[in-house]
């Protein structure tokens, strides 16, 4: 199976679902950047899955050129029942996709949570969160997991949108500290914290993403992983 990983931002990178992608032996044909957006010819991507990683804009900044094709791309692939992976800013771009809307909270979650609603227990974490965003989505769209009203995860045919990031070990979050000192000071210190929990319990957060892994692919594939 091939997948596109579309990543937005220079240290957001696939991390652990790029690791579950190598695991089954299947092909990553390429990352895309945000100049890549711009600049590539994306009726082409046409590949058996196309994973959208986070950033830190919000999908409502359409003056953005990269965000408005970003959000055009994603409208396209779930039109055409293109198996669609969205994380954090890929989940709002999924959303906005099915007739959603996603607004700032006024506040940020930083750090390890569980979800309070979960529809199977690979759904309720503990998993990182780092999103200042809330996602409203139409009746029709099932959600996998909730927490503080928060939609956290959800799926719509062969689609499935997440809040939190499933993709991230102590190794990403370690990039993610390249960028601290751009960050607010709360950030830097819940970052700490946060890296800390990851690499105290690496094990378990790689064998719990893989198991959620399978379970999204399984969903948007609609055959087995093995």
């Amino acid at each position: 199976m091939r997948v596109t990983v579309i990543q937005n931002s220079a240290y957001g990178r696939a991390g652990l679902v790029e690791k579950f992608i190598a695991s089954k032996g299947w092909t990553c044909r390429r990352t895309l950047s945000p100049k890549d957006i711009v600049t590539t010819d994306l009726a082409d991507i046409v590949d058996d899955v196309v994973v959208f990683l986070g950033s830190r804009r919000g999908v409502y900044e359409t003056h953005i050129q990269w965000i408005a094709r970003e959000r055009a791309l994603m409208k396209r692939l779930v039109d055409n029942a293109i198996p669609v992976v969205g994380i954090c800013f890929g989940a709002q771009l999924l959303a906005t996709a099915l007739g959603g809307t996603v607004k700032p909270i006024g506040h940020r979650y930083r750090g390890w949570m569980e979800n309070a609603f979960a529809s199977t227990p690979v759904w309720q974490g503990p998993w990182l969160r780092w999103h200042g965003d809330f996602i409203t989505l139409p009746g029709e769209i099932k959600i996998l997991a909730r927490d503080n009203e928060t939609v956290q995860a959800f799926e719509y045919g062969n689609a499935v949108g997440v809040q939190f990031h499933p993709e991230v070990s102590n190794a990403v979050l370690k990039d993610w500290g390249a960028y601290r000192r751009s960050m607010p000071e709360e950030d830097q210190i819940s970052l700490a914290k946060a890296l800390n929990y990851a690499d105290d319990h690496a094990y378990e957060i790689e064998k719990r993403a893989f198991e959620l892994f399978d379970n999204i692919f399984g969903k948007i594939v609609g055959r087995s992983l093995a």
